[in-house]
C-alpha cells in the first residue's frame, strides 16, 4: 500500500505562518513592540551666588586748573561794543601767552551779543557783547596769577575755576584695590547671615570717575593777589561682583 507524500515546500510555509501567528498575538494586535523613553536629567545647573557691590574712593590733589575768563562790554551802538571787547581780549590773550600759556591750552568758548530792548516792539537800546576762552593752567597755583594777570588787561568775566586730574592711573589703580577689598568684606558678611561658603568671583564689572572741584572766583582788580585753594580731587570706583556660595 502506497503513502502520499508531501511535498517539502509546503511544510514550510505552515510553519512560518505559525511563527508571524504567534508573534502579531503577542505584540496585541499587530502593533511593534516601543523602546522606552530615556529618562530625563533633572539635574540643576544653576549656580547659587551672591552679588554685591564695593566701592574705592582716593582723594588727591588735582594736578590742572582751567578758568574760563573773559571781557564783557555794554553799548548803545553795536559796533563801539565789539570793538572794545576784541581790543580788551587781545591784550588779555597777549598777557596770558606772555605769563607762560601756550597758545594750545587757551581755547574760546563763548562769543555772544545780545541786543537790549524794553519790549520786543521797540527798537534796541543797546547791546551787550561778551567773549571768553579757557585757560588751562599748569601747575595749580599759578592760577591766581593767572587770573590777575587777565583783569589787570581788560577781563571782567571770570566764570569759575575748575579742578581736573590728567594723570589718574595710580589713583584708580588703588580705589579699585579699595573697591574689590570691599565687595569681598560685605560678600564674607552676607554669607555668614546666610550660613553659606563663599566661593570665587564668577562676573566682576566696574565703574570709575572724577568727581573735578569747581570754585567761583569774581574778578576784581586789586593790589592784593587772588587766593585761590584747589583743595583734592576725589576719584571713586565702583565694582559689582558675583560670588558663588555652596
Amino acid at each position: 500500500m502506497s503513502r502520499a507524500i508531501r511535498p517539502l515546500g509546503a511544510v514550510v510555509v505552515i510553519a512560518a505562518l505559525v511563527v508571524i501567528g504567534a508573534f502579531v498575538a503577542a505584540v496585541g494586535g499587530g502593533r511593534l513592540p516601543t523602546v522606552p523613553p530615556a529618562a530625563a536629567d533633572t539635574t540643576s545647573t544653576t549656580t547659587r551666588s551672591i552679588t554685591v557691590q564695593g566701592t574705592g574712593q582716593v582723594a588727591i590733589a588735582p594736578d590742572t586748573a582751567q578758568v574760563e575768563l573773559g571781557v564783557q562790554e555794554q553799548n548803545a551802538d553795536l559796533a563801539t561794543a565789539q570793538q572794545a571787547v576784541n581790543q580788551k581780549l587781545t591784550a588779555v590773550l597777549a598777557a596770558l601767552k606772555g605769563a607762560g600759556i601756550p597758545a594750545n591750552q587757551i581755547r574760546t568758548t563763548n562769543y555772544s551779543i545780545n541786543v537790549d530792548r524794553k519790549d520786543p516792539t521797540t527798537p534796541p537800546t543797546g547791546y551787550q557783547v561778551i567773549s571768553t576762552v579757557q585757560v588751562t593752567v599748569q601747575p595749580v597755583d599759578k592760577v591766581g596769577s593767572i587770573i590777575d594777570t587777565a583783569v589787570a588787561q581788560g577781563a571782567n568775566v571770570v566764570y569759575g575755576i575748575q579742578f581736573v586730574l590728567q594723570n589718574q592711573d595710580a589713583a584708580v589703580k588703588q580705589a579699585r584695590d579699595l573697591a574689590m577689598q570691599d565687595a569681598h568684606n560685605r560678600a564674607t558678611q552676607l554669607a555668614q547671615l546666610g550660613n553659606v561658603s563663599l566661593g570665587q568671583p564668577l562676573t566682576i564689572s566696574e565703574g570709575a570717575g572724577t568727581t573735578p572741584i569747581r570754585t567761583d572766583v569774581s574778578a576784581a582788580a586789586g593790589s592784593v593777589a587772588t587766593p585761590i585753594q584747589p583743595g583734592q580731587n576725589l576719584v571713586t570706583v565702583q565694582v559689582t561682583v558675583s560670588y558663588a556660595i555652596q
